[in-house]
């Protein structure tokens, strides 16, 4: 992988790096807000909501990220050749090991788990999966509190749950700890600035 196409993969990882942590910023005026309650049902539904819809936002942006370090392998496209394919995965694998490399990453890094954006993304499934599982069909989804903020449910029929006590999300009995992730993202925003300026500086820019 030439150093023009680091160059683009690393502004990229900045771009989506900055939007993250934009979100994280906005989830944290949120918390900040739902806990000053002065009365005002309306706006204090507005900030209950935000802090799911800014959590979905920051995993999107950390699962664009892992993407491009550990990126999925890509589909046969229909009527493509089979070397334009072969190509196309080699590409792909070298694409992630060069910028792993560039980035010092490796597989024990947080940015590589995109299980609890998978979770968020694909919510109707998650239901579905519920639907058909669930013993008393009890279900509480976009709560902010500790664990036992609701009592007498099961930890499958929790949804979409924040836990301001610990920043930990809780999705059907799992817990998925969001700052070793916040931390890896806010680190990635130097370390992408200080290898984009090096890139350009050895292409002549």
């Amino acid at each position: 992988m030439d150093s023009f196409l680091q160059q683009v993969y690393v502004t990229e990882v900045k771009s989506q790096s900055r939007f993250a942590l934009n979100a994280i910023g906005a989830l944290n005026q949120a918390l900040q807000a739902t806990g000053e309650f002065d009365g005002d049902w309306n706006r204090r539904n507005f900030f209950h909501a935000e802090v799911f819809r800014q959590t979905h936002s920051f995993l999107t942006h950390a699962s664009n990220i892992s993407r491009i370090f550990w990126p999925p392998q890509p589909r046969k496209r229909k009527d493509e050749a089979p070397e334009t394919f072969t190509q196309r995965q080699e590409f792909t694998t070298e694409r992630g090991r060069s910028l792993l490399a560039l980035f010092e990453l490796d597989d024990s890094s947080p940015l590589k788990s995109r299980v609890l954006r998978d979770h968020l993304e694909h919510y109707d499934e998650r239901l579905d999966h519920w639907s058909n599982t669930s013993e008393r069909r009890n279900i509480a989804s976009d709560t902010i509190g500790p664990p036992n903020a609701i009592g007498g449910l099961d930890p499958s029929d929790t949804m979409r749950w924040f836990d301001p006590t610990t920043n930990a999300f809780r999705f059907r009995g799992e817990e998925y700890a969001l700052q070793p992730l916040v931390t890896a993202v806010d680190q990635l925003v130097p370390k992408a600035a200080s290898l984009e300026e090096s890139l350009r500086r050895g292409l002549g820019a």
